[in-house]
């Protein structure tokens, strides 16, 4: 029988190829036959391929026990960051407000004194400044009223518009125009429209200053008299703000017009500290000088008050 094998290679005249089984790979069914036999969880049926693997294969009885170990040992799932769609959500824009930057004061002052002299006085002063852009818009008002004995001694008030133009970050150029009435100090009508231009000469955390100087047209209209009053005029103004620590702020606002009628130089000290994140109190000291002031009225008004002031 085994001659009949042999015949055809010795009758070609070869010599016929003779394997070692030690050399011999173990073949891939066997990992499927015992990766199989694995899958049923079965262990009868997985201990009788692999001894029927081993004695087919006798040389590969370590590899075997190998495969065998290797599908036993549990695998540990794969982990893949999961992928989070979010729903998806309605489009929302910013609500861009016309203002870019908002901020104002109101300051009150009072004082009232009863018995051999009854006086009452009453102060009131506000800030508005808007910016938009390249542009601020600064709004002032003022009203003063005093009274002594029932006789009014002092009654005055006004109001000033100006709009910035910045040219950079330390120039500008401005318009400006102003309105006011005192009746003691012998002016019914003191208005000025003027133009100019201004610069911030400090820019730093605790000090600023700014000050601006142009021309401009000054109209004056004199309390019981006839006729009025108005020539060109120049223009100054100086604002210088000190933080002194966080809470004590110094402030000297100084106004300057020199025109033919008169010349006006008004500045106003202030010293102020914080009673709350949006309230101060201060000491302010207000002095207004006129070079002519019309129906012999005195040249210099001064006016020392305690203030309360509210910022925002």
């Amino acid at each position: 029988m085994f001659d009949l094998f042999l015949a055809p290679e010795i009758a070609g005249g070869a010599a016929p190829a003779i394997v070692s089984s030690e050399a011999e790979e173990l073949p891939r069914a066997v990992h499927r036959m015992i990766s199989a036999a694995m899958n049923t969880q079965d262990p009868v049926q997985l201990d009788a391929v692999t001894r029927s693997a081993k004695i087919a294969y006798p040389q590969h009885a370590e590899e075997i026990d190998a495969i065998v170990e290797d599908l036993k040992l549990p695998v540990e799932p794969l982990r893949i960051q999961p992928v989070v769609v979010p729903a998806p959500q309605p489009a929302r824009f910013e609500r861009v407000d016309f203002w870019e930057d908002r901020n104002g004061e109101i300051s009150l002052s009072a004082a009232e004194t009863k018995g051999n002299s009854d006086t009452l006085f009453l102060g009131l002063q506000g800030k508005l400044n808007l910016k938009r852009r390249s542009q601020i818009h600064r709004l002032e008002t003022y009203a003063n009223m005093a009274e002594a004995n029932g006789i009014d001694s002092q009654n005055n008030w006004g109001a000033s518009y100006q709009l910035d133009t910045l040219w950079t970050d330390a120039y500008f150029g401005y318009v400006r125009g102003s309105f006011a009435r005192d009746d003691f100090a012998g002016f019914k009508t003191d208005a000025f429209a003027g133009v100019g231009a201004g610069a911030y000469l400090i820019q730093g955390a605790a000090m600023t200053l700014r000050s601006e100087f142009g021309p401009g047209y000054r109209f004056l209209d004199i309390a019981k008299k006839d006729g009025t009053a108005g020539s060109i005029g120049v223009y100054g103004a100086a604002e210088f703000d000190w933080l002194i620590d966080e809470d004590w702020t110094l402030e000297l606002d100084t106004k300057v017009n020199f025109s033919g009628p008169t010349s006006t130089v008004h500045p106003t000290l202030r010293m102020n500290t914080d009673v709350s994140d949006h309230v101060q109190a201060g000491l302010s000291y207000d002095v207004r000088y006129e070079s002519n002031p019309p129906l012999k009225s005195e040249s210099l008004d001064r006016i020392l008050r305690f203030n309360v002031k509210y910022k925002y």
